[in-house]
């Protein structure tokens, strides 16, 4: 029987898939474990070479999840274990979050709900507008799984769709009734809506800065359900308080939990979600399921559906 180590409890619908098959250990196990087990379940702890030289059976560490900036996958690589992530779980789920920031924030939900609670009826409908999205542009940042989802759904709404990825070729773009822009500066001087689909990287840290803010029309709207790394956050607050943007939605943050000190949280014009975007029953499952599918596809000597190195 394999031994698969968790950093926080599997849920409960993906269990029957190891019974008989693998002990869990953990959560809250002695570190000192970690030797005795052959997989591991990520749900976004730090995996450094560090952590994996504690490691001597282990052989795969699946990502519960899309991103894997929390994993060195070289070091994991030079050690002989696989890593593999889950980048479909979440797409649906993901996307429509990201919808739901686009109206929240285009519909001064933020303003509205604010008021309402305080008292202050129709102060926000006597001061602030909302945009109306039928025939305005959104320009999408990356055009993977989830981008082309909100893609799809906003286009059903009326809106013309830009997308700025050096990956995404014409015919797809066409088949997808979207339009291909060879720059990111064309994609933000054009978009009402601007919605960040991008992977962190050393290259697109504060791909979203001070001098990018300046080319995005004003009155526009920035949504985020990517990685908060992607936006340097000083530069957004002075473009929110300025009114250069109207509005901003955020899922994610460049320091996650958010301090109690940063900038956003005082301002109005911003929609603010704890990354919850993957977080419904149907997508936290999905997640999981495939997490769980690939670590016993590597532990039975199988390749796994979603690789992110070749051991």
């Amino acid at each position: 029987m394999y031994r698969i180590w968790v950093d926080e409890q599997p849920l409960d619908s993906v269990l029957p898939m190891l019974s008989g098959v693998a002990e869990v250990v953990g959560p809250g196990a002695d570190l000192s474990e970690l030797s005795r087990c052959d997989g591991a379940l990520d749900p976004g702890a730090r995996w450094d070479a560090l952590r994996m030289d504690r490691c001597d059976r282990l052989r795969v560490i699946s990502r519960i999840g899309v991103g894997y900036d929390n994993i060195d996958v070289g070091a994991a690589t030079l050690r002989g274990i696989q890593v593999c992530y889950t980048p479909h779980g979440p797409t649906v789920s993901t996307a429509e979050h990201a919808t739901a920031l686009i109206f929240a924030a285009a519909k001064t939900v933020c303003y509205a709900d604010r008021d309402v609670r305080a008292g202050r009826w129709h102060r926000a409908f006597r001061t602030v507008k909302g945009m109306e999205l039928r025939g305005r542009v959104l320009g999408l940042v990356g055009a993977g799984r989830i981008g082309i989802e909100v893609a799809r759904v906003m286009r059903a709404v009326g809106m013309r769709v830009l997308v700025y990825d050096p990956a995404l070729t014409e015919a797809r773009a066409g088949e997808e009734g979207v339009e291909r822009v060879g720059s990111l500066e064309s994609l933000l001087s054009a978009a009402d809506v601007v919605s960040l689909h991008a992977p962190a990287t050393a290259e697109t840290r504060h791909l979203i800065n001070a001098a990018r803010l300046a080319w995005m029309k004003p009155g526009s709207i920035l949504v985020n359900t990517a990685r908060g790394a992607l936006v340097d956050e000083r530069a957004l607050c002075e473009a929110l308080r300025s009114g250069h943007l109207a509005a901003a939605g955020l899922d994610v943050f460049e320091r996650e939990p958010v301090e109690s000190s940063n900038p956003l949280l005082d301002l109005e014009n911003v929609v603010l979600t704890d990354h919850i975007a993957s977080h419904t029953w149907a997508g936290h499952h999905r997640l999981y399921e495939m997490a769980v599918l690939q670590l016993l596809q590597v532990l039975r000597g199988e390749q796994p559906d979603c690789p992110l190195n070749s051991v």
